[in-house]
């Protein structure tokens, strides 16, 4: 499975100590019902970090479903902030219940004690970089609250290529 990748947006973590909850049976039933989820997430064992992965792409022109996102659009911006939220909320709640079953899609390892950081990398439109600061902050004043609830340490939202470029975590790629 890794490389992981969506529309061109990829990770390669350094181990197989990774899970999806979109790959699981516990998460496909409830699904139907408006559930979200973030892409990815690897369990550093380690660091004691757990890292929740959205890879999204606005601009990714070789996709022939693809729909080119711009961002200098207020109904647009409004739409990915509150996927974003719904995507990041559904998922802090999968890993902090069972009521579902979701604890049959992660992975062991993640404590009490364990670190949350949550990463939305979002491959932008070359110039609309600037956007995702906005995202970010939004995120974070509508998170505030769940953040912490569930105790977690950073929520970020970063231009996959910056990231990619500037190797901000070496399983960017």
């Amino acid at each position: 499975m890794m490389p992981y990748s969506e529309n061109g947006v990829k990770v390669h973590f350094p181990d197989n100590n990774y899970f999806s909850f979109g790959a699981c049976a516990a998460y496909k039933t409830i699904n139907a019902h408006g559930v979200k989820e973030m892409d990815i997430c690897w369990m550093d064992n380690a660091s004691d970090i757990l890292w929740c992965v959205e890879l999204k792409a606005f601009d990714d022109p070789t996709n022939v479903k693809f729909l080119q996102q711009d961002l200098s659009s207020a109904e647009i911006i409004k739409y990915w902030i509150d996927e974003l939220y719904k995507k990041t909320l559904h998922t802090l709640c999968m890993l902090e219940t069972n009521r579902s079953n979701t604890q049959t899609c992660i992975v062991q390892g993640i404590t009490n004690q364990t670190a949350f950081k949550l990463v939305h990398l979002i491959n932008v439109l070359p110039g609309q970089e600037t956007w995702l600061q906005f995202i970010q902050d939004e995120l974070l004043i509508m998170l505030k609250p769940l953040i912490a609830i569930y105790n977690v340490n950073s929520l970020t939202v970063i231009p996959y290529s910056l990231a990619k470029n500037k190797a901000i975590l070496p399983w960017i790629i």
